[in-house]
């Protein structure tokens, strides 16, 4: 029985560092969103793009933006994004669900089929990319599954909603490792006007000239070829976990190895 696949684009106009980020443009006439957007419709199982933003009058304008790309909008809860997640999954009928941010513009369009292919032949709960830069990783997980997760945790914390997911103890978690070398280190999610510039420089520097098919690697050989100096993630300071709770990048690290190390492995 064939499974229907809903992407959902958890995104929103409200950023204290980059106000609107979502709506800048990072190639053409392309903003942050629309060239998201594009990208995942280059999948081949996707069934259902949706925009998952608040009712605040702020995110009026996304309603336009899912107009122009010609995909649905949802519009919750301001704080709770896995309540956004849980409706749009049981209003499309939906059997696995992506989890996509508005800041992440290179999420890894060309890995995103594979992922659904192992997650349903495996039968995982949740998978991810691993050893990849910050924010290239679609999530890819059972409806099922996140609705177990909705019942089981506090909906005002669901920003961090991947340290719920990604939770081997509580859920079978499969990682797709793309790479022999580890990229980890690097970032290409958008939160500062200096990641903003970043982006439309690998963009612009890309050898590749269908931008909107920029691959993963290409991104990681543009950011090195070109010394792109602020895509690598210098780790200093703390790490934010639900509650207030504050910890060290170091125990953050050995968290993640943790569930990378219990997780089931493909490559």
């Amino acid at each position: 029985m064939s499974q229907k696949v809903i992407a959902c684009i958890i995104s929103r106009t409200v950023s204290t560092r980059l106000p609107l980020k979502v709506l800048r443009n990072v190639f053409e006439d392309y903003s942050m969103l629309d060239y998201i957007i594009q990208r995942l419709k280059l999948s081949k199982k996707i069934d259902e793009i949706v925009i998952c933003t608040s009712v605040e009058k702020a995110d009026d304008i996304l309603e336009d933006v899912a107009q122009k790309n010609k995909v649905n909008i949802y519009r919750g809860s301001p704080e709770k994004v896995i309540e956004r997640m849980i409706v749009v999954g049981d209003e499309y009928k939906g059997d696995i669900l992506l989890r996509v941010t508005g800041d992440n513009v290179f999420t890894s369009y060309e890995y995103i089929d594979r992922q659904i292919e192992l997650l349903q032949e495996n039968n995982l709960d949740y998978l991810r990319l691993n050893g990849v830069p910050i924010g290239s990783s679609a999530e890819v997980m059972k409806f099922e599954a996140l609705k177990k997760c909705y019942s089981e945790m506090d909906p005002m914390v669901s920003e961090y909603l991947m340290l719920y997911m990604f939770e081997p103890d509580n859920y079978k978690c499969g990682i797709l490792n793309p790479f022999s070398e580890d990229y980890s280190n690097y970032t290409i999610t958008v939160d500062t006007p200096e990641d903003y510039v970043r982006t439309k420089e690998i963009i612009n520097l890309s050898t590749n000239n269908n931008k909107l098919r920029l691959t993963l690697k290409e991104v990681i050989d543009t950011i090195v070829e070109n010394n792109i100096i602020n895509a690598i993630y210098n780790p200093t300071g703390d790490v934010k976990y639900p509650y207030g709770k504050i910890i060290s990048f170091k125990e953050y690290k050995k968290d993640m190895e943790r569930r990378i190390n219990k997780s089931t492995h493909f490559s």
